[in-house]
């Protein structure tokens, strides 16, 4: 835990902080990945285009946007490996607090890829894949076929595929992404991962009258139209887990759900706890289609998509928390959450909360704006944001709190107004420093990305502890052609008390 003295050093110093910068002892969602890619259905996208009306489309003209999504994680050997649809594999090696990129040379093979530990291999599948194979969890990965699926009446095509190991050696398949057709399992020959045996029979029915949560639409009003999807099996205290998402990932009702068993392939039950992870307001929505991993010390975490669609219900971000078992054996999560959190069993854990400090006025530039436009910079959403003008050679936008406060981290989730990559305008850094008012009229650069040559779509940084009554994020680069626009600027601390 960071120690007073620390604080006491920040408040009377004149010199830059950001050289000093600690390494990060919390994470922050959504996760900070480098690289986010272009969308996989807008790589080739020209600009402007028509919308479809009956599409997955937010605008009436197209534009390209970024997009990880469905993310399936590994914890082997002390790190975190995480493979999300679009663009694969990310590596965190302190838990989740920071991530590299670390591309496979099978970057991309489909939605929804799922990986698993299989005897000495790791295997690798997406949605209507070939199955890969590999010796670690980077690869290299070669393509050892299709899976052999007898075909029965009702079965859906392969999308959202499953891999589960189990710890006798027997390996399982688990898919389903359709809008009435239920998630389905079937055993694979552990010598011959290609080949099926057995029947493959539906593990989870679509159920929306029970279960209205699994419904379409930001209401979950459509009384007949779901989507099934993103299966996933966790195994804890002998019991079999299975997970499923629906309500369809373009709506912030998008859920989690859970089925429990004493069987790989059932007969699988619903919990009452369902359903077992649900955002429907804040900075993180639509939290689903994701994984259910043992991870660190026993723990278990969940890693999953949430929405971030302004231009498309494809557009979204990748987020974990903890996942937990209850007193009655049941799977949930017990929260989305959006502020830094310390990890379980480090001495960071019982230490304060660092909460939001900015909810005073903005300055733009040096113009007050009250309301707007610099309010969408702070309104716990995704969806709206502040962007400069075109003539603005350093943009700056500047927050008031409402009380002194010891800054600790700054979170800035960017919105990259320009895309075009068929035309040269292509994502990259933006760079930037945050600074703070650490006496009236002095400003100290707290965190220093002026000089920055890495792509962050989403910036969570930690400072040294610096009391201050504002802070200012001073835009100094970004790619040619894109303006950088501000969804999210979150400074986070603690707050001095104030009276008895």
């Amino acid at each position: 835990m960071r120690i007073l003295s620390l604080i006491l050093a920040a408040a009377t110093a004149s010199v830059t902080f950001a050289e000093a910068a600690p390494t990060p002892e919390r994470y922050c969602n959504p996760i900070p990945l480098p690289d986010y890619p272009i969308g996989k259905w807008v790589r080739d996208l020209a600009k402007g285009e028509p919308a479809e009306a009956n599409g997955l489309w937010l605008l009436d003209r197209k534009e390209q946007f970024r997009e990880l999504a469905d993310p399936s994680a590994l914890w082997h050997e002390g790190k975190w490996y995480l493979y999300p649809s679009v663009r694969m594999a990310f590596v965190s090696e302190d838990e989740g607090r920071t991530w590299r990129s670390a591309p496979l040379n099978v970057p991309d093979i489909g939605y929804a890829p799922s990986i698993v530990k299989h005897r000495d291999r790791f295997l690798l599948i997406a949605s209507e894949s070939e199955l890969y194979s590999g010796p670690t969890p980077l690869g290299p990965f070669e393509k050892i076929g299709r899976l052999q699926i007898p075909k029965v009446p009702g079965i859906p095509g392969q999308g959202d595929p499953m891999l589960f190991s189990d710890d006798d050696g027997r390996l399982f398949y688990y898919w389903g992404c359709t809008p009435r057709s239920g998630i389905w399992g079937v055993e694979l020959d552990a010598d011959n991962p290609t080949r099926a045996i057995g029947e493959p029979r539906e593990m989870i029915p679509f159920a929306p009258d029970t279960y209205p949560w699994e419904r379409l639409g930001n209401w979950n009003q459509d009384p007949n139209l779901g989507w099934m999807e993103g299966g996933w099996m966790v195994k804890h205290g002998g019991r079999y887990y299975l997970t499923y998402s629906a309500g369809g990932t373009q709506w912030r009702t998008y859920a989690m759900g859970c089925y429990v068993s004493d069987s790989p392939l059932g007969p699988f039950t619903p919990q009452k706890r369902n359903p077992i992870f649900r955002t429907t307001d804040g900075l993180i929505t639509g939290s689903a289609h994701g994984c259910v991993v043992a991870g660190p010390r026993d723990s278990l975490w969940t890693f999953y998509t949430l929405f971030a669609g302004v231009a498309h219900g494809f557009e979204r971000r990748v987020g974990m928390d903890i996942a937990a078992i209850d007193e009655h054996g049941e799977l949930y999560v017990p929260a989305a959450t959006s502020m830094p959190q310390a990890l379980p069993s480090t001495s960071d854990s019982a230490a304060p909360a660092w909460l939001p400090l900015n909810d005073g006025d903005f300055t733009i530039g040096s113009t007050t704006a009250p309301n707007l436009p610099g309010r969408f910079a702070v309104d716990n959403s995704m969806l709206t944001w502040w962007q400069p003008a075109a003539d603005d050679a350093q943009p700056t936008l500047t927050t008031r709190f409402s009380n002194r406060a010891a800054i600790h981290a700054v979170r800035v989730v960017w919105r990259d107004v320009g895309l075009d990559t068929p035309k040269g305008v292509v994502p990259g850094p933006i760079r930037y420093r945050i600074e703070a008012e650490t006496a009236h009229d002095t400003w100290t650069t707290i965190i220093d990305r002026s000089a920055s040559t890495e792509d962050f779509l989403i910036d969570y940084r930690e400072c040294m502890p610096t009391p201050a009554t504002r802070a200012r994020l001073v835009v100094v680069g970004s790619p040619q052609g894109i303006t950088p626009a501000v969804a999210e600027f979150t400074v986070f601390g603690i707050t001095e008390r104030t009276g008895g």
